[in-house]
């Protein structure tokens, strides 16, 4: 398999060239032959290959107009604050943002900041003393005395103190609500024996306990089973008891169109969204929350305070600025990656998310057909003719390690895939049946570091890069896997981490110290 010089094949790649895309690097297979393989990256869940010419427009951007933003008295400063906006533009038009009520906010961490600061921002702490002290009705009748935005917050938060989510969200979408109310505040939906969202429970949950429920957050994509949530659905069904409906888009904005807003239907409204900018080809760029951030934050400062985010300031007080995005983002931002964030939005405008979908929905119904021939492949989530599923699929070889198949996909075929369960613990266990002992064991088991035990899956997903020669290529992996798995089992070995390399590079390691 010496494919160092071969060309891409005739598919043609969405978005042009990417950074990395087209490396080449040796590979040994099971009959310990080195030959050199194309980079196959299949890893686009985790986080995309950079765009070549975004890449080149930061680049530029750094070399003409680096610069702190919040100033116009220079050129570079001009051009700086106004890249940012055009970049907070970009992002807004990309998600259907109605700017007349909805704001775009930059955040750390991808969409992991972006909910963190919005579970934080709709749970204020002291929400969470007050509930788990059971003294909700006190605080509020206090609250009322003391009158004021901020302190409407808490009162609501008190009054409907419960999140629905699901068990099939990524931890991101999981822990932060956790942490703002409490386990015993969160309800979790369940989902079907398949990997579809349990639609008849979320109904359930919301009659039983709808008018206390203040947020229904949910993944628009799955990270595990590539699974589309009706999120306009989920929406009316929240907002029919009152609630607001969070969407976690970090598997979603690049590969699937989203609207915040559908036309003559407001109850369909997605009140926020999530997104991360690592997953649309610019890592290193930002995450970001859209929605109606000033009907539900109000004036209070939920983040950092500093420089940039007040209108005045002297030693007996302060004031800050009334737009939600200015007083939320103090300091020096990333800038760089806000602006390459933007330059993201703005190439997958410009393709096309249906597009996008048309690309990625071929290649993921050629790939499931391709892996439903190869013997003893598992592939979980629904079939494609039950479901129209994203560019992410889990498998497994049956009787094959998950981390042993990951290992020999990198090692023999330059294919980069993920293995175990991809911050997604419950759903993960939920289609492997690891039952309450299983998991007791392996967890003990951890925590002296031994992880050959922890379950998991293989995770293949797809980018604007992906081809029909890639899904290729991991099918002929997979196969090799499945008929050579007793040559595998002599050839590789596993240590406490869990995973798998070669006896021989075992042994290398193992002798380093004394060589």
């Amino acid at each position: 398999m010496d494919d160092g010089g071969s060309a891409r094949g005739v598919e043609q790649r969405l978005g042009g060239r990417f950074l990395g895309d087209d490396r080449v690097d040796p590979v040994v297979g099971v009959d310990g032959v080195v030959r050199s393989a194309r980079r196959v990256y299949l890893d686009s869940g985790a986080t995309t290959l950079m765009s070549a010419s975004i890449y080149g427009d930061i680049t530029r951007y750094l070399e003409t107009a680096c610069a702190n933003s919040h100033t116009h008295a220079h050129r570079a400063g001009r051009a700086t604050t106004e890249a940012i906006e055009n970049a907070r533009d970009a992002v807004g038009h990309l998600v259907g943002m109605d700017p007349r009520v909805d704001s775009v906010l930059f955040t750390g961490n991808g969409a992991t900041g972006a909910l963190n600061y919005l579970a934080r921002a709709l749970f204020p702490p002291e929400v969470r003393l007050f509930l788990k002290a059971h003294e909700a009705r006190r605080a509020i009748d206090a609250a009322a005395a003391l009158g004021g935005r901020t302190v409407n917050r808490v009162r609501d938060a008190l009054l409907r103190p419960l999140v629905v989510t699901t068990v099939m969200e990524h931890h991101s979408n999981m822990l932060p609500w956790i942490e703002a109310v409490g386990r015993e505040n969160c309800r979790f939906v369940e989902s079907r024996p398949d990997g579809q969202l349990d639609l008849d429970d979320l109904a359930r949950v919301l009659r039983d306990d709808g008018d206390r429920v203040r947020v229904v957050t949910v993944a628009g994509v799955s990270n595990v089973t590539g699974v589309r949530n009706p999120i306009h659905e989920i929406a009316r069904a929240a907002h029919a008891v009152g609630a607001e409906i969070v969407v976690d888009a970090a598997q979603m904005a690049a590969h699937a169109a989203i609207a915040l807003h559908v036309a003559g239907d407001d109850a369909a409204t997605i009140d926020y969204v999530a997104l991360s900018g690592h997953k649309m080809y610019v890592p290193g760029s930002r995450g970001a929350l859209v929605g109606g951030l000033m009907r539900s934050i109000g004036a209070q400062c939920v983040g950092d305070v500093g420089g940039g985010m007040v209108d005045s300031v002297s030693i007996e007080d302060y004031t800050p600025k009334d737009d939600v995005t200015a007083r939320e983002e103090a300091g020096t931002p990333n800038i760089p990656g806000t602006i390459a964030l933007g330059l993201a939005a703005r190439m997958l405008a410009q393709i096309g998310l249906d597009a996008i979908e048309r690309h990625e929905a071929e290649l993921t119904q050629y790939a499931l057909s391709r892996l439903a021939a190869i013997p003893d492949v598992r592939v979980y989530g629904p079939t494609w003719q039950a479901h129209r599923r994203a560019g992410v699929i889990a498998l497994n070889v049956d009787g094959v390690s998950h981390a042993l198949v990951a290992a020999y996909l990198n090692d023999a075929y330059n294919v980069a895939v993920r293995n175990e369960c991809f911050c997604a613990h419950p759903y993960v266990k939920r289609f492997l049946g690891v039952t309450a002992a299983e998991q007791h064991v392996y967890l003990r088991e951890m925590v002296d570091g031994e992880r050959r035990r922890v379950p998991g899956m293989v995770r293949a997903s797809f980018g604007l890069y992906s081809t029909r020669d890639d899904v290729d290529r991991l099918c002929a992996g997979l196969d090799e896997i499945s008929r050579e798995r007793n040559r595998l089992a002599e050839v590789y070995v596993s240590g406490p981490s869990g995973d798998y390399v070669r006896r021989s590079q075992a042994e290398v390691t193992r002798l380093m110290p004394i060589l």
